[in-house]
C-alpha cells in the first residue's frame, strides 16, 4: 500500500511539472509575440497625417513610441528596428533636428532597448548629417550620436567615424589642438570590426594631428601602433608614403639623423617611388644627407656601405657618391672643405645642420686616426684635425663617452692612447698565435724549397 502512495505521488508531481512547463511555454509565446503583420499596418496610418500637415507629427511620434514599446517588451527585434527607424525618419524629413537629437537619446536610452536596435538607430541618424541645414546643427547631431553611442560595443565603429568626421570639422575651424584632443578619445587598434586600411588611416590621421600640436610624445606613443610589416604590403603603399613622411617630421624634431635617414630609405624602396627617376634620386640624396650625420655606430656602417653598392643609383647624384666614399674610405677628411665642388657645405646649411656635419667629419678623422695610431701627441692630433687643443679633447671625450672607440688622454705629456692595455692571457696568446703564424710560414717555405731542389735534380738528370 505504502509503495502505490509513493507511485500515485510521484505521477501527480510529475503532471504538476508538466503544467508548469506548459504555462512558461505559454507565457514566453506571448511575451515573443510577433508584431511584424502589426507594424506593417500602424507605421503606414500612424505617418499619414504628417504627410498632409506637419503639425500633427507629435500624435504620430507619441502612437509609433507606444507601439515601439510593445514590440521592445515582446522582444521583436525586426518590428521594433522598423518602428526606429520610422521614428528617425519622420523627424529627418519634417527637418525637426532638435526633436531628432531628442529622440535618439530616448530610442537608445530605453529599458531594455535591444542592441540591433541600437545599432539601426545610430546608422539611420548618420545618414541625415549630410542632410544637416548648418554646421552647428550638424555638431549638435554628431555630439547626440557620440554620447548615446559612448561604451557601447556595437556601435564602436560608427562613434570612431563620428569623431572623425567631428575632428575635421573642428581643424577646418582652425581649432586643430581641440581636434586633436577629440581624436585621440578613440582607441582605434581595440576596434575589431574596422578594416586594416581604415584603422591605419586612423592612426595616422592622429599622428598628423599631433604633429601639428607639438605633441611629438604622443605622436611617438601612436607612431609605435602602427604595423610597418602590413605597410609594406602594395595595398597600402599610399599609406606607407603618408607614414613615412609623417615620421620624417619627427625624427627632424628629434634630431634622430639615423631614424630619418630609414625614413628616407624606405621612401626609396617603395615601388611608386622607385619607378619614378626624380622622386628616387631626391629621396637617396637626402638618406645619404642625414646618414653622414648620425652617430656611428655598427648598424650606419652596414647602411652607408649598402649605398655604395648602388652604383647605378649614386652615379646619377655626385654630391652624394662623393660623400659616402669620404665616410667609406680609411683617410682623413680635409676640413674645412677648401674646394667645395659639390657645394656640400650648401646643402648642409640649407637643412640647418652645418655644425652637426661638422661633427661627423671630425668624428670620422678621430675613427681613421685610431686605426693608425696606437699614441699620438696632442699637439699632432689637434694639427691633423685642424682643431684646437681644447676642441680636440671634447671630440674626444664625447665620443669615449657615448663608446664610440677606446682613448685615453695623459695631459701632462700630452700623449692619446688608443690602444686598450692588454692583460698577460692577452699578450701570451697573441704571441702563440704569431708563433704559430710563423711556424707555419716557415714550413710552407721548407715545402717549396725540397720542390725546388727536386725539380732542378730532375732536370739535370734530364
Amino acid at each position: 500500500g505504502a509503495r502505490i502512495r509513493m507511485s500515485d505521488e510521484k505521477v501527480k508531481m510529475e503532471v504538476e511539472a508538466d503544467a508548469k512547463k506548459d504555462e512558461t511555454k505559454e507565457l514566453k509565446k506571448n511575451l515573443k509575440g510577433d508584431y511584424s503583420s502589426v507594424v506593417k499596418v500602424k507605421i503606414p496610418e500612424f505617418l499619414a497625417p504628417v504627410d498632409q500637415d506637419v503639425a500633427n507629427l507629435p500624435t504620430a511620434l507619441t502612437n509609433l513610441l507606444q507601439l515601439e514599446k510593445k514590440t521592445r517588451l515582446a522582444a521583436d527585434t525586426p518590428s521594433t528596428k522598423k518602428l526606429a527607424e520610422a521614428i528617425i525618419d519622420v523627424l529627418v524629413k519634417c527637418k525637426d533636428w532638435k526633436g531628432l537629437n531628442n529622440h535618439i537619446a530616448i530610442l537608445c536610452k530605453r529599458r531594455a532597448q535591444l542592441r540591433k536596435v541600437i545599432s539601426a538607430v545610430v546608422q539611420q541618424s548618420m545618414k541625415a548629417i549630410d542632410l544637416t541645414p548648418d554646421k552647428e546643427t550638424k555638431i549638435a547631431l554628431i555630439e547626440t550620436l557620440r554620447t548615446v553611442s559612448a561604451g557601447k560595443l556595437m556601435v564602436e565603429l560608427e562613434r570612431a567615424r563620428l569623431t572623425k568626421t567631428l575632428a575635421e570639422m573642428k581643424e577646418a575651424d582652425g581649432l586643430s589642438s581641440e581636434a586633436c584632443d577629440i581624436l585621440q578619445e578613440v582607441q582605434v587598434e581595440t576596434i575589431g570590426s574596422m578594416e586594416l586600411k581604415e584603422k591605419a588611416e586612423f592612426l595616422l590621421e592622429q599622428i598628423r594631428l599631433c604633429l601639428a600640436k607639438k605633441d611629438f610624445v604622443r605622436a611617438s606613443i601612436v607612431a609605435k601602433k602602427v604595423n610597418t610589416e602590413k605597410m609594406a604590403e602594395d595595398d597600402f603603399e599610399e599609406l606607407k608614403l603618408k607614414f613615412y613622411n609623417l615620421m620624417i617630421q619627427y625624427h627632424k624634431h628629434e634630431r634622430s639623423f639615423y631614424e630619418t635617414s630609414k625614413c628616407y630609405h624606405s621612401i626609396l624602396m617603395t615601388k611608386s617611388v622607385s619607378e619614378d627617376e626624380k622622386k628616387a634620386t631626391e629621396a637617396l640624396r637626402m638618406a645619404v644627407l642625414y646618414l653622414v650625420l648620425s652617430p656611428y655606430d655598427s648598424e650606419v656602417s652596414d647602411m652607408i656601405h649598402r649605398f655604395k653598392l648602388m652604383n647605378k643609383k649614386l652615379q646619377l647624384l655626385p654630391m652624394a657618391k662623393y660623400l659616402v666614399e669620404l665616410f667609406t674610405t680609411n683617410e682623413l677628411i680635409p676640413w674645412p672643405f677648401d674646394a667645395d665642388e659639390y657645394k656640400i657645405m650648401e646643402e648642409f646649411r640649407a637643412l640647418g645642420f652645418e655644425e652637426d656635419f661638422q661633427k661627423s667629419v671630425v668624428q670620422h678623422n678621430i675613427r681613421v686616426l685610431s686605426k693608425y695610431y696606437s699614441r699620438i701627441q696632442s699637439t699632432r692630433l689637434s694639427t691633423l684635425l685642424g682643431l684646437s687643443a681644447k676642441e680636440t679633447e671634447g671630440y674626444l671625450s664625447e665620443m669615449v663617452q657615448s663608446k664610440q672607440l677606446f682613448a685615453k688622454i695623459d695631459r701632462p705629456a700630452q700623449i692619446v692612447t688608443f690602444a686598450r692595455k692588454k692583460s698577460a692571457n692577452e699578450v701570451v696568446d697573441e704571441w702563440s698565435s704569431d708563433v704559430g703564424k710563423l711556424l707555419s710560414l716557415v714550413e710552407k717555405t721548407c715545402h717549396l724549397i725540397n720542390k725546388e731542389v727536386m725539380v732542378n735534380k730532375f732536370k739535370a738528370k734530364a
